[in-house]
């Protein structure tokens, strides 16, 4: 029987975690926001307080942004000088990086303690392909097409986003009061609240959340606390999606022991690249959002032909609440932890609620597929992109693969415990020694745990190790 450790003790080191976590400041954002998903405008007037001190900080924002001023609203009316980080690490093109200061005499940047940022900011209207689509859509594109408008926070930063470049730690989780107004919309929706059927509203939360927003012009749907928006299904579709968001939310939360908090939200809606090109879909707790039309539409999930992948890809976005939320990488190995763990649930998910064949298909298929992986390195080794060899092999093909390799050795019940630990850690740094030492202190047979390390995460024939193990040679 596989020795794990004492609960007592595992909450005691979690509490441990927590009890610094309770420290922390947690932004808070008031203010307007005025959308025009026609002209494709955002202004935004907030007031950031509750700010953590931070020495060497930037604050994000949208590149398509353009700043009005920055104001130290305990100091009067007049606007703070403010210049541009162009040596913010992990800077992309979607976002610009700022700092504020006194003055020019004195340009050592600070933090107000209640920091009024006002700014607008102008996009491409892509209604089909007679305006012209993008190039590409992704994730942190601010989108406008035509009927909608859709931002992140945690990748495109339509609001302040403080970061803090020591620690590499973003702080795009507030808390938030807005009162969001938009003529030419008929539904506004602000991430960790419910949509509201208004061309005006104010959205609040206590709970700290990721501030995404999808407001515009479509249908919704609402059962027991979760939402559907855009999702162009029938009536019968629609019941079948809700039975099974609730049949998914309920495996995971009686899994983890951790339920979802927050109203769980489903997206539809089209990108504005070529959406015979370009599909995807991104988890911003608790809210999916689904990119895509035809066969990668969340209409598709019932169909015969993509039901199967559609629903685990559902199911993987809906395991980001536990890791990429509770836990969020902090390191080029956070992202096995990341994906690779919610890509695991996903196929443990499949397995409970889809069956066996099922299961064993959809793990068949990521096996085989690593005949394509090549040039890469064990966990324990990886600290660059480069050590994947194929980011989207590594991540989503191998690193499940092994995940279901580690539980035949050590069993379902510990497997779920270690997952746990990890969770309820919060860790807004993961890394490998993380993973490693939360698995240590899972499983406490030496034997057992130094065989474990050593076949799956150190060794160089980890992959050949795994096959083996699941008999998919």
């Amino acid at each position: 029987m596989i020795k794990t450790k004492p609960l007592l003790v595992l909450l005691a080191l979690i509490a441990s975690s927590l009890a610094v976590k309770a420290q922390e400041k947690v932004p808070m954002i008031k203010g307007n926001v005025d959308i025009s998903v026609t002209k494709g405008t955002i202004a935004c007037d907030f007031v950031l307080t509750n700010l953590p001190t931070i020495r060497n900080y930037v604050i994000r924002l949208n590149s398509g942004m353009n700043i009005h001023y920055f104001r130290d609203e305990k100091r009067g009316p007049g606007a703070l000088d403010y210049d541009v980080d162009t040596k913010d690490s992990i800077q992309s093109d979607e976002v610009k990086s700022y700092f504020v200061h006194e003055n020019r005499g004195n340009p050592a940047r600070y933090i107000p303690e209640e920091l009024e940022v006002k700014y607008v900011g102008m996009y491409p209207v892509v209604k089909d392909s007679a305006s012209g689509y993008m190039g590409g859509d992704w994730r942190g594109n601010v989108a406008f097409n035509g009927y909608s408008v859709r931002a992140d926070g945690f990748q495109s930063c339509w609001y302040p986003v403080l970061y803090d470049k020591d620690t590499r730690k973003r702080n795009e989780l507030v808390r938030y009061d807005v009162k969001v107004t938009c003529n030419d919309c008929d539904v506004l929706f602000v991430n960790g609240s419910s949509p509201v059927k208004a061309k005006q509203a104010t959205f609040m939360s206590d709970v700290p959340h990721e501030m995404s927003m999808f407001c515009g012009r479509f249908e919704t749907a609402e059962q027991n606390g979760v939402w559907l928006l855009n999702a162009g299904m029938t009536k019968e579709d629609e019941a079948k999606f809700f039975s099974t968001a609730n049949a998914y939310e309920a495996y995971y939360a009686k899994q983890m022991n951790i339920p979802f908090k927050g109203t769980l939200t489903f997206v539809q809606t089209d990108p504005v690249a070529d959406p015979s090109k370009w599909a995807f879909a991104f988890f911003s707790a608790p809210t999916t959002f689904n990119v895509g039309v035809g066969k990668w539409g969340l209409q598709s999930l019932f169909s015969s032909g993509n039901s199967a992948r559609n629903k685990k890809s559902m199911a993987h976005e809906l395991a980001h609440y536990y890791f990429g939320t509770m836990v969020r990488p902090g390191s080029e190995f956070g992202h096995v932890i990341e994906e690779g763990l919610a890509e695991y649930m996903a196929l443990k998910l499949t397995r409970s609620i889809e069956g066996e064949d099922v299961f064993q298909s959809l793990l068949n298929e990521r096996v085989q597929s690593l005949k394509y992986l090549h040039n890469y390195k064990p966990f324990s080794q990886v600290k660059t992109e480069s050590d994947y060899g194929n980011r989207e092999y590594y991540l989503y093909y191998y690193a499940p693969a092994l995940f279901t390799a580690v539980e035949k050795e050590i069993g379902e019940a510990a497997m779920w415990q270690w997952l746990r630990m990890m969770a309820l850690s919060k860790n807004d740094h993961s890394d490998y020694n993380f993973m490693a030492d939360a698995f240590k202190n899972t499983v406490t047979d030496n034997a057992l745990q130094q065989k474990i390390i050593g076949k799956y995460f150190e060794s160089p024939d980890a992959l050949k190790n795994t096959k083996e193990e699941l008999g998919l040679n």
